[in-house]
């Protein structure tokens, strides 16, 4: 038994007060559920209604997942100057008074000390004051199989993912730091603008598009939300590794499309607030051991707290994923060892998806609405209940908890979900699997 997202500013149903105090939020985008969110559906609602959520195998063990199979029509016959954007990868003392028996008096309170200036995209104290001044830079990265492990997302500030047809991609978002190597560059999607726009006027690096899909990139250029900078615009800056196929092999570097870009572009503002040093959580907040996100199309992600780095490790379809290092010129340095995406906080926006208009196998994230929807944020081991909202393009994302009050995240990366599927707070048992055979 779950809950059936009915429309874009639907209605729930009459269990949503019931549902809303358990550990998992179910949530069917477009209309409704399709085939897939009725996997293990016995064990899900079981879950549900006891307020522990189920892992996607039923069991306690490690996960059993299985992701949408890539499209067969993608090889590696595709030409190495072309990437049209094909439809499958597609956070007082009081003084007790003297022995004579004088009033106490209470001491002064000690005064909040006031917060020196913080990186915008990541609440960190800010190291270098020049880069308050520069815009941030988007990179669309692949997920598919033969595009892992990707290289360069552990610098990013902000990782975002959302669905491109049946797998997903990420929006790795730089300002406080760059990567000398990063990839692979994937294609623009029409969710991509509005996405951005929560960035002040970023430069966006992709590796094309189909017609639409590039027209419309190109009216949002003009619409002052991005600054396009694609792979060939600057020929020189991207380039093909030779241990990946294409079109999983272009890979670039963040400080030469800085170089690139306009002076005169706008620098992102915050786009969350950030707890200070030693402040708590809220009252709401609940413990949680980790999430399981379900995307429409099939891929499944896990994130698990990970206390000893203070970040949520991440899984995806049933993989841990790794960031590898690679030299400038994208060969792989194996002096490094692989690091697993643990980001500090997730939080998992409830999305609709549409069909593009400019490309009808192409889902369209609604990431702008001024009724919102659900959110979870997922911090310092504990999850905080809330919703999103967004009335225009022009203001970034505002989410705040139930009581109202905007989610203070705690200082480092962040990762944004953008689901449109089911998520499932975990139990503990499963995430402690997790961290103990990765």
């Amino acid at each position: 038994m779950g809950i059936t997202y009915a429309a874009r500013r639907g209605w729930w149903s009459g269990r949503t007060a019931a549902v809303l105090l358990a550990t998992a939020l179910l949530v069917a985008a477009c209309g409704g559920s399709n085939g897939s969110d009725n996997r293990n559906s016995d064990n899900r609602n079981e879950a549900v209604e006891t307020g522990t959520a189920a892992p996607t195998s039923g069991a306690t063990s490690s996960p059993t997942v299985s992701g949408a199979p890539e499209n067969p029509e993608v090889t590696a016959t595709r030409p190495a100057t072309v990437d049209p954007g094909d439809p499958v990868d597609h956070d007082s003392d009081t003084d007790p008074g003297d022995p004579a028996g004088q009033q106490p008096e209470t001491a002064p309170a000690t005064p909040t000390p006031t917060p020196g200036p913080i990186e915008p995209l990541t609440g960190e104290p800010l190291v270098d004051p020049s880069i308050m001044d520069r815009p941030a830079l988007a990179v669309k990265i692949g997920t598919s199989s033969l595009g892992r492990p990707q290289t360069g997302i552990n610098q990013a500030d902000m990782l975002l993912e959302f669905r491109v047809e049946t797998i997903t991609r990420l929006m790795a978002v730089f300002h406080s730091q760059g990567a000398e190597s990063l990839g692979p560059v994937r294609s623009a999607r029409s969710s991509d603008a509005d996405i951005l726009a929560n960035f002040g006027q970023p430069i966006y690096g992709h590796s094309g598009a189909n017609p639409g899909v590039l027209q419309e990139i190109s009216q949002a250029q003009s619409a002052g939300k991005l600054y396009e900078l694609r792979w060939d615009r600057l020929p020189a800056d991207y380039w093909r590794i030779a241990d990946r196929v294409i079109p999983w092999n272009l890979y670039t570097t963040t400080s030469n499309i800085w170089d690139a870009a306009p002076s005169e572009l706008k620098a992102p503002g915050p786009l969350f607030e950030y707890r200070r040093e030693g402040e708590g959580l809220p009252s709401g907040a609940e413990p949680a051991p980790g999430v399981e996100i379900r995307y429409l199309g099939g891929t499944i992600a896990h994130f698990a707290w990970d206390a000893e780095v203070g970040g949520w490790a991440r899984w995806q379809d049933g993989t841990p994923h790794v960031d590898q290092a690679r030299h400038p010129d994208g060969t792989p340095n194996p002096s490094v060892d692989p690091v697993q995406v643990a980001p500090a906080n997730v939080v998992v926006l409830q999305t609709e998806y549409t069909s593009s208009t400019y490309c009808n196998y192409c889902p369209e994230a609604i990431t702008v609405d001024s009724e919102g929807g659900l959110a979870l944020v997922f911090t310092d081991g504990h999850l905080i209940r809330g919703r999103w909202t967004r009335p225009s393009a022009s203001q970034p994302w505002q989410v705040t908890d139930n009581n109202g009050n905007p989610v203070r995240l705690t200082p480092g990366q962040t990762f944004i979900a953008l689901p449109g599927g089911d998520v499932l707070v975990m139990v503990e048992a499963f995430a402690e699997d997790l961290l103990k055979n990765r």
